[in-house]
Parts: C-alpha cells; structure tokens; sequence
C-alpha cells in the first residue's frame, strides 16, 4: 500500500485546486501532492510535492488530516493532509501536465463535485481549512 501527502495550500480565503485530467469527464479536483520518497518525512515530501507541482513554497504545515484510499481492490494508498498558506500566490506552474491540466485559486465551499477520490473522502469529513490552533485531526478510512 503506498502512502501519500496532499496539501491544502492557502492564500487569502482560497485554496490551490488543480484539475486532474480524466477520460470519462474532462478532469477531476484534487490538490497538490504525491508519494512521499524513501527518507522523506511527510512535510518534507509535502513541500517538495508542491513546489515540483505549482513552483510554490510554503510557510508552516499543519497536519490536518488522512484519508484511505480504495480505488479497487489492486489500488488502496493512504493520504496525509497538511494545510500551509504559500509565500506568494504567483505565478503558478503545471509541471506535469499528465497528471495536472491547470492550477485555480477557488473557495473551499465551492469545489464539492467531480471530485478525485482523496479530496471527495477528504471533503466527506468536517474539515475546513483557515481555522488556526485546531487540535483534531480529520480523518476518513
């Protein structure tokens, strides 16, 4: 089973969302993030994941959160969240555009639909992002 970050990035009252390219419906949402490489700890591949991802540094992560992923029963991965507000919003990068097609600033509340699977199970819970000094952590298996 393979294990994964995810990272919600803020700026202002927005969240980076990306749209994952898809067959069957154009793209999906989701946020940026990969597999965590071996002697990386989870923020250290979470920032790597977004700065390789969007070209964005981040200020201070927070661990927010964990989903369990089953895509079918060959494909089961884990996702750790972290939320980070970014050094400056711009100008973004889509580095692999196989995997990511374009990067959009947008509120929290208002991507809940063509969702990949991670950020769906992740937007299930009742995490929200921009509450400071949170002591739960959000989690989905």
């Amino acid at each position: 089973m393979a294990c994964g970050v995810a990272v919600v990035v803020t700026h202002g009252q927005r969240v980076l969302f990306g749209k994952r390219p898809t067959k069957s419906t154009g793209f999906e949402w989701q946020l940026p993030g990969g597999s965590i490489e071996s002697g990386e700890s989870p923020p250290q591949a979470a920032r790597r994941e977004v700065f390789e991802e969007t070209g964005l540094r981040l200020l201070q992560l927070d661990f927010v959160g964990l989903t369990s992923n089953v895509f079918s029963a060959q494909n089961h991965t884990i996702s750790l969240y972290f939320e980070a507000e970014c050094e400056d919003p711009g100008p973004l990068t889509v580095a692999e555009t196989g995997k990511c097609i374009a990067w959009e600033w947008r509120p929290w509340s208002q991507v809940n639909e063509s969702l990949f699977l991670p950020l769906q199970l992740f937007k299930n819970t009742e995490y929200q992002p921009f509450l400071k000094n949170r002591r739960v952590t959000y989690v989905s298996i």
